[in-house]
């Protein structure tokens, strides 16, 4: 058997037409991704990868295989070569297994020069072997299947007939079929509720998921399935000259039985390895609970899609991979579409298609790009709309209206999707919305000032302003019957108050928390006057008496009266003198706006979080308070922070402290948010009236059901500035944006978001929010200046792998036969 694998493999090198074969699939290969420009063009996409290859190969292979196996029994039977074949102490199943490997290996030496490829890539990489290795390995191995399995039917086609062109053609037109048509013809139009069921009979619903280094049993055993089933096809083509027909009849029934369920065994397990760096393609267990829960079918419609620059053209293959294993996991509940509002040239049409989706609550962005060396616009919508549970629901994948975004940028987008079309489903399945309130009546931060914050929250909460006012009914009510008071909100935002909480309105509070309720506290303990340190260039920060000190610290939380000041801070622009007849500005440091750096910190609020601004924030201690609670420190400042008491005096002259001021007297890791977790006991227990403690309309308790609150040392984190535009109307900053950088740089909104999401038990929507995928640049400067360089090597490198490994061929064979000579 050994030897008519390699009589197989020699056959073909042995003339000069394999290697004219191998050479012309190698320079396809090599002038569309390297050289033709387009979006399967690795230069032109500037990310590290090698996806256009896997996508070009399965169609050079359509056409590559048949040509390999054309002949392996055709001409055989055709030359009567067979009968002597058959006449080795072999089975038809050895021989068929022969050809087959031999064929196969025939393909697999002829994808071994695109090998070099990696090494292209990985050299031009920034930094330098960027690559996914482990998605390109995974890559590899579903070529390699798909081509066996492209081997395996052109075996039965040359078994079939004594044609090679026959066989050939045969091939040509069923590896088109099997690989594209049950994917074109799985439509819902067509199939109705079997679309999915019946696109996956198909090979590129299988090879889709291997080519993007996502191996699943159930894949690798479709192709293991259908090699099997062809090659038992082809054996009983070899023995249909015997005349046994009936015979072979109910013994290929039964192999291709057993070949079934086996492959249905592998389905069952589905067992899954995602072997990307990033586990790009696997969803978080909480989105796949969601998912396989489905009772009613999703819909999504995308308007991504057309022809755009290949930065856009990468979010719009991120999506569609996102919707396929989101219908994968479903089990084809989750449906999408791609629709392209500009394929019609009526431009009325089109205006009436755009008002319509803006109407829906869809936003476009207009992409500026280069063509042909001149500046060109396009409109693009990256959003969809969701059809679940009788709502129709938008879901926006890029959200800035900037004409030329960064890859970061759009690298940010495509580690959302999953989040984004998780939030759409929980929105759509939803049936009551979890209830926030923020409170008012001292002094806190305004409507505007939290609205940027508002706005994200409304997305999946139902947002509220109260004030207490001592009302007993405004945070809870009494259902008859039962023996506690119920919460009328699930979280209570304290978002800076400036002055005194009276002790009617901590009780409230209190008891809203001893009834499960949860807070979240952003209070600044020292009081500065902003508008005399802009003046004056100074001012004095004092104590802000609240009445909620003795309050947070029977929880188990001490905040301190002081001001944290950090090296490792934010920038501001003071005037530095005069330069001439204007006035000199320059940048300093701030050390009185820490940035707390959330990596490192294994905890699901702040994973994958870029820094934190602080503005004249105070230290948070953990103390041992009262209750059975548990305390994790979530930001903190840098091992090189001190501390100033109060009273404090704040000046600007702060940005001249030299460098060593913080090499003493430090106080690393200051705790600048803790959150608090368990069973609280009262701080009203020991002074309560006893009128109240036995009055059953108030229902006082002492000891909490288990919740949450996260205590914060600043109330600006939460704070978007607003500023008015010449119309005199208010104008939303987004949180976290950085005026000398002109762009969101701080993730304060994102640590609130999670923290929110945490305290209401939501760590699914955590999960799928923390993920992140690396991006993974080429270098655009040096592709810039040395692409024909670059191209030439990449064209020239597997054509120089073919002649070497040629002549090493020849040179090996040579030497056999002349040794037999001899």
């Amino acid at each position: 058997m050994f030897e008519l694998i390699s009589k197989e493999f020699r056959s073909f090198f042995s003339s000069l037409m394999g290697y004219v074969v191998v050479a012309a699939f190698l320079l396809i290969m090599g002038l569309f991704l390297w050289v033709f420009p387009g979006d399967w063009n690795v230069l032109d996409g500037g990310i590290a990868t090698l996806e256009p290859l896997f996508d070009w190969a399965p169609w050079v292979f359509m056409f590559l295989v048949p040509a390999i196996t054309m002949r392996s029994f055709a001409e055989e039977r055709r030359s009567g070569t067979l009968e002597l074949l058959l006449t080795r102490p072999l089975g038809e199943g050895a021989i068929v297994w022969a050809k087959f490997l031999g064929a196969w290996s025939v393909l697999l030496a002829a994808l071994l020069p695109t090998s070099a490829y990696v090494v292209v890539v990985g050299l031009l990489g920034e930094p330098a072997w960027n690559l996914d290795l482990g998605a390109t390995l995974g890559s590899a191995l579903g070529l390699a299947l798909l081509g066996g399995a492209f081997v395996a039917l052109g075996l039965l086609m040359s078994a079939l007939t004594t044609n090679p062109l026959v066989a050939f053609l045969n091939s040509v037109v069923l590896s088109f079929f099997l690989y594209i048509g049950f994917t074109a013809l799985g439509t819902f139009d067509l199939m109705g509720s079997w679309d999915h069921a019946f696109s996956r009979l198909g090979m590129e619903a299988h090879f889709r998921s291997l080519g993007r280094g996502l191996v699943e049993l159930s894949d690798v055993g479709y192709f293991a399935w259908f090699i099997g089933l062809c090659l038992v096809g082809a054996r009983w083509a070899l023995r249909a000259r015997l005349e046994r027909p009936r015979v072979d009849g109910v013994h290929f029934l039964l192999v291709a039985s057993l070949l079934s369920v086996a492959w249905w065994g592998l389905g069952v397990l589905n067992w899954r390895f995602d072997w990307t760096a990033e586990q790009r393609y696997s969803l978080t267990e909480a989105t796949e609970e969601l998912l396989s829960s489905l009772e009613d079918d999703v819909l999504v419609t995308c308007y991504l899609t057309g022809e755009f620059p290949a930065t856009w053209k990468r979010l719009e293959q991120a999506i569609e991979q996102k919707f396929e294993e989101f219908s994968n996991a479903s089990g084809g509940r989750f449906r999408f579409v791609f629709e392209d509002i500009y394929a019609i040239d009526d431009p009325q049409t089109i205006g009436q298609n755009e008002q319509t989706l803006y109407d829906r609550g869809l936003r476009f962005t207009r992409i500026a790009y280069q063509e042909q060396g001149v500046k060109a616009f396009k409109v693009v919508w990256p959003a969809a709309v969701l059809n679940f549970n009788g709502q129709s629901l938008p879901i926006q994948f890029f959200k800035s209206d900037l004409p030329e975004p960064t890859d970061l940028m759009i690298q940010g987008s495509i580690n959302a999707i999953e989040y984004e079309l998780v939030a759409a489903l929980r929105r759509a399945s939803r049936k009551d919305r979890p209830q926030i309130a923020f409170l008012e009546g001292h002094r806190e931060l305004n409507e505007l000032e939290v609205a940027d914050l508002t706005r994200s929250l409304e997305e999946d909460y139902d947002v509220t302003r109260v004030k207490l006012n001592g009302k007993l009914h405004v945070l809870s009510e009494k259902l008859e019957g039962m023996a506690h008071r119920r919460n009328r909100f699930d979280l209570l935002v304290v978002a800076k108050p400036d002055s005194m909480v009276d002790s009617k309105d901590q009780l409230l509070i209190d008891q809203f928390i001893m009834n499960g309720g949860r807070v979240l506290w952003l209070v600044d303990p020292i009081q500065t006057d902003l508008d005399s340190l802009a003046v004056n260039q100074v001012t004095q920060g004092l104590t802000r008496d609240l009445g909620l000190y003795d309050l947070l610290y029977t929880y188990g939380a001490r905040l301190n009266r002081n001001l944290v000041i950090d090296p490792q801070c934010a920038p501001i622009v003071l005037d530095a003198g005069p330069n001439g007849d204007q006035r000199q500005y320059e940048m300093f440091s701030w050390y009185f706006a820490p940035i707390a750096l959330p990596q490192g910190i294994g905890h699901p609020i702040t994973t994958n979080l870029d820094p934190i601004h602080f503005d004249f924030v105070s230290r948070v201690d953990s103390v041992r308070g009262e209750g059975d609670v548990k305390k994790t420190v979530l930001l903190t400042s840098s091992d090189r922070a001190r501390e100033y008491k109060a009273p404090v005096r704040i000046s600007s002259s702060i940005v001249e402290l030299p460098p060593d001021y913080f090499n003493s007297n430090n106080l690393p890791h200051q705790p600048f948010a803790l959150l608090l977790e368990g069973e609280f006991q009262s701080a009203f227990s020991d002074r309560i009236p006893e009128v109240l403690r036995t009055d059953p309309e108030f229902a006082f308790r002492e000891r909490s059901v288990r919740t949450a609150q996260l205590v914060i040392g600043d109330g600006d984190i939460a704070r978007n500035k607003v500023v008015v535009d010449g119309q005199g109307r208010p104008q939303i900053v987004p949180l976290g944006f950085d005026r000398y950088a002109k762009q969101v740089v701080y993730d304060n909104k994102e640590f609130l978001l999670n923290a929110i999401s945490y305290l209401l038990d939501e760590q699914a929507a955590i999960s799928v929010r923390s993920r992140t995928i690396d991006l993974r640049p080429l270098d655009r400067e040096r592709i810039r200046t040395q692409r024909l360089t670059w191209q030439g090597i990449a064209v020239a490198l597997p054509l120089l792998l073919v002649f070497l490994l040629g002549r090493v061929f020849i040179a090996l064979r040579r030497r056999r036969y002349s040794r037999t000579v001899n």
